[in-house]
């Protein structure tokens, strides 16, 4: 009975701990950076996420918009991108429910547009998840984060905790993808032909 008192504890320990971690990590995210982007794709879901989407869309000039995870009925007009942004070809991706669905939304364009990396705006607690997720569906692409701050409240501790059970599940569900592929690829590529 000690002991599993003990190790109950332990767990909890280490759980608090870890979500501590992630919560640190999350709120020193800074990314900037200095080369413009052709491709921004930007996550729905959170404050700030697609106004910062265009606001790089200006600054780099990019191509490129596309927003996944989109209302089935919002319209462009709907987001209200500024004029700016009407030289940038903006599209809706309005099939992704969450986030696994967003990254198999976004493999799917940025291969039907030939592209190779791009610009991911999210909110500062959904960079990690994002990254698995998009990196669990093709990890061929080059992701650059942005993180867009969140005001550290409860319910950012609240996202924060969710999105740490989010990226745990993610992480341990690409290492069993690896590993399965690197043993697929042993036993085929050993045996007779």
């Amino acid at each position: 009975m000690k002991l599993a008192r003990r190790v109950s504890i332990g767990l909890i320990i280490c759980w608090i701990l870890s979500a501590g971690v992630f919560i640190l990590y999350v709120t020193s995210l800074k990314h900037r950076y200095e080369r413009p982007f052709e491709n921004i794709v930007v996550l729905t879901g959170g404050r700030n996420r697609i106004a910062s989407a265009f606001h790089f869309a200006e600054i780099y000039k990019s191509k490129n918009v596309f927003i996944s995870g989109v209302y089935e009925k919002t319209t462009l007009r709907d987001l209200a991108p500024p004029k700016s942004a009407s030289e940038v070809k903006v599209v809706l991706g309005k099939q992704a429910k969450n986030t696994e669905e967003n990254a198999r939304e976004i493999s799917e364009w940025a291969k039907q547009n030939g592209i190779s990396e791009y610009l991911l705006v999210t909110s500062d607690y959904h960079i990690p998840r994002s990254e698995i997720a998009l990196k669990n569906v093709d990890d061929s692409l080059k992701i650059y984060p942005y993180a867009v701050k969140s005001q550290f409240s409860f319910d950012f501790i609240r996202r924060c905790i969710k999105e740490f059970h989010g990226t745990a599940y993610g992480c341990v569900k690409f290492l069993f993808g690896k590993i399965r592929g690197r043993f697929t690829t042993t036993i085929f590529s050993s045996s007779p032909r």
